[in-house]
């Protein structure tokens, strides 16, 4: 049997071929990516380019602490002695010689170790300021993502009411058939779903500046097309088992570890400073090579070795003052230390008490004033379709109650960011799954 094809279908296939082989091949374009609330804390603590930077000054700082604790570099010496003015030569005088010589500067009394300790106490103030700006863009991305469940439930909210809105149009058809409807009734009420929809545009232009300021926490590329998952936030009162423990908060604060870290570097620097006024010895040793006579007698080579001693002569006007200088900073650091611990203390009252506010803003909310909104509005549309109720009032029934429901979600959002500051306070840089903090 003859197979007989047809040139164009052979080319077909192989066009066909070529180009599965090429798509195949080639990499598809990658759909958006998604970014759920503990994601976006990962990423950050990774990709955030203030935090490389700060993680960078704390490897530095690191790497300080070996260079303070060197002594300073030796020094060579070389150098030709007497020789003589009239007739320059090596041979001539018994005096001239080729010299060359290492010297050594010593800091003694344990300077050396004082200024190692300061290096120290810096590297852990590097650590301290890392933790610090870890825990404040932790709480700084997690309020951005509690403002956006909070807009998407605003903008539920808004549908909701648009729907009551709609609700009274269609109450004003029903009324043009049997001729009591109300022109500007209609208009009134065009008019409220118009500044709707214009709350909604506002809305929806936070949410993408939320979103923005969420990537650049991130450090994402600007062109990359990120989908933020709110799903997995429960938006509630989180439930705080025990009160706030202020002294748990002061211990764990960095501002104030700060303070009490510069607080043990200028002790050192104190101890540095009286320190200066013993003196450091410079040791050297140099070896004297000495050319033969001119009748050809050697001379013996020689060596020297010596120590040099610096001398505060100038400590009245140099010295004291300089420990008089580092005391007075210390005492500057201890004062801010102490009003650092009042802020504290005063911001943990406030704090404590704005939680119980909203806490029982909810409860005042969710429990009494909006389901009697709810009741009222119903029974204001039943009196509206039997024409016994104004037009305003129920307008006025329904603007407060998507303002009373937009204050119950407010105080959801203000008691989440209070939740996420007190972590930041304790300088808590764990990553928060606010679905299991129930």
């Amino acid at each position: 049997m003859k197979c007989i094809y047809n040139i164009k279908t052979v080319n077909s296939i192989v066009f066909n071929f070529l180009v599965l082989i090429i798509f195949g091949i080639l990499p598809t374009q990658a759909g958006s990516e998604t970014i759920d609330f503990i994601k976006a804390q990962n990423i950050l603590l990774v990709h955030n380019m203030k935090l490389k930077a700060m993680q960078l000054q704390v490897e530095q700082s690191k790497k300080k602490i070996s260079i303070e604790s060197s002594l300073p570099d030796p020094a060579i010496k070389l150098g030709i002695n007497n020789v003589p003015v009239d007739t320059p030569s090596f041979n001539e005088s018994d005096m001239t010689s080729k010299e060359i010589g290492v010297y050594q500067m010593i800091p003694l009394f344990g300077k050396l170790s004082t200024k190692e300790r300061i290096a120290y106490l810096e590297y852990k103030k590097a650590l301290e300021t890392y933790r610090l700006y870890q825990a404040y863009y932790l709480h700084l991305m997690r309020s951005y993502f509690f403002e956006i469940v909070y807009f998407k439930e605003y903008l539920k909210i808004i549908e909701e009411t648009k729907q009551y809105l709609a609700l009274l149009i269609d109450i004003q058809k029903s009324r043009s058939t049997t001729g009591i409807s109300s022109l500007s009734d209609i208009l009134k009420i065009s008019v409220e779903s118009s500044k709707l929809d214009e709350e909604i545009i506002t809305v929806n232009a936070s949410i993408a500046e939320m979103q923005n300021n969420i990537a650049y926490l991130l450090g994402t590329d600007s062109n990359r097309n990120i989908e933020y998952n709110i799903k997995n936030i429960n938006f509630y009162l989180v439930k705080i088992q025990n009160q706030i423990e202020s002294d748990q908060v002061l211990a764990n604060n960095p501002e104030l570890q700060l303070l009490s870290l510069q607080i043990l570097i200028d002790e050192e620097g104190v101890k540095l400073k009286q320190k200066d006024l013993y003196p450091d010895v410079e040791v050297g040793i140099a070896y004297m090579q000495r050319d033969k006579t001119p009748q050809g007698t050697s001379r013996d080579d020689m060596f020297t070795v010596m120590a040099t001693f610096n001398i505060p002569a100038w400590f009245t006007s140099k010295n004291i003052p300089s420990i008089q200088e580092m005391k007075i900073k210390k005492g500057e650091s201890e004062a801010l230390h102490k009003d650092k611990q009042n802020e504290l203390t005063f911001a943990l009252n406030t704090l404590s008490q704005n939680i119980k506010k909203w806490g029982q803003l909810h409860q005042l909310y969710s429990n009494q004033i909006i389901p009697q909104l709810n009741a009222m509005l119903q029974a204001d549309i039943a009196y509206y379709r039997a024409g016994n109720i104004e037009f305003m009032k129920l307008v006025d029934t329904i603007r407060m109650r998507l303002n009373y429901k937009l204050q119950l979600l407010n105080t959801i959002k203000e008691y989440c960011k209070a939740i996420s500051f007190l972590h930041f306070m304790q300088g808590d840089i764990s990553v928060m799954d606010w679905e299991g903090m129930q």
